[in-house]
């Protein structure tokens, strides 16, 4: 009999290697996501978040993407979103299709930045004390504990990340996205201003660096015994005395002598 008319019966054990080897390919592509190019952003925003901080671009400096993606070697595009990020944390201001320059703000600007964060968010906190979780409150603690070890370290960026993430971490808990983002471009460029002010005024960045660790332990003693309340009350007169100290503890030492 020729081969066309056999039948060939398949060996159970390589069909079930088979089934196997489908499942184990179909599983993997569930765990495996396809990695995104992220690490050439964050070298850029890396390197710019160093020459912003060293003085080697000051505030006020202009920004050219195009020139700025020739000299590190890489497309305008991700330049952009470099920037976007930088936008983000503050440390650049940004005008779509027209400039970007390192941020530029005087005390007059903190105390009007001030002026709107005083009534805002102490509302946050209010907000948030309302519906806030013992897991919430734990993780907020974490932060704390990580901003003291900055302070501690005198690792100014480990602290006002942390600090940063403390406040950004209750104003998502508020449930309100227009005041999150309200917040979010009020505050932001106030902590990059501490960090690009980091040689003056030491001494006085230092009390104020106390008096945020403070102010963090009070509002979350306040959350702890559901007294949201008071903790807006902590808020409110925690930042009243930050505005009222911005002329000695902001101003470069060399300017106030």
């Amino acid at each position: 009999m020729g081969l066309s008319g056999c039948r060939i019966i398949s060996n159970p054990r390589d069909d079930l290697h088979a089934a196997n080897r489908q499942k184990a390919m179909t599983n993997q592509d569930t765990i495996f996501q396809k990695l995104q190019p992220v690490s050439k952003k964050t070298r850029v925003v890396s390197a710019l978040k160093e020459a912003i901080l060293s003085g080697a671009l000051q505030s006020g400096d202009q920004i050219v993407e195009g020139k700025l993606a020739q000299q590190l070697g890489v497309g305008q595009g991700l330049i952009r979103e470099a920037l976007i990020e930088l936008e983000h944390q503050g440390f650049v201001q940004r005008s779509p299709f027209s400039w970007t320059q390192v941020t530029r703000f005087t005390n007059e600007d903190a105390e009007q930045i001030f002026e709107i964060r005083i009534e805002v968010e102490p509302l946050a906190f209010t907000l948030a004390g309302q519906k806030i979780s013992r897991e919430q409150i734990a993780e907020l603690w974490d932060l704390v504990a990580k901003a003291k070890q900055g302070a501690a370290s005198q690792q100014l960026d480990v602290f006002f990340e942390n600090h940063l993430a403390y406040r950004r971490k209750v104003w998502e808990l508020s449930g309100n996205r227009f005041l999150k983002e309200a917040l979010e471009r009020l505050v932001a460029p106030l902590y990059a201003i501490y960090l690009m002010r980091a040689d003056f005024n030491r001494e006085g960045l230092f009390q104020t660096i106390q008096d945020c660790i403070i102010h963090q332990e009070e509002t979350l003693r306040a959350f702890e015994g559901g007294n949201s309340q008071e903790a807006s009350r902590i808020v409110r007169n925690f930042l009243q005395q930050m505005k009222d100290s911005l002329g000695s503890r902001l101003l470069p030492t060399k300017a106030k002598q």
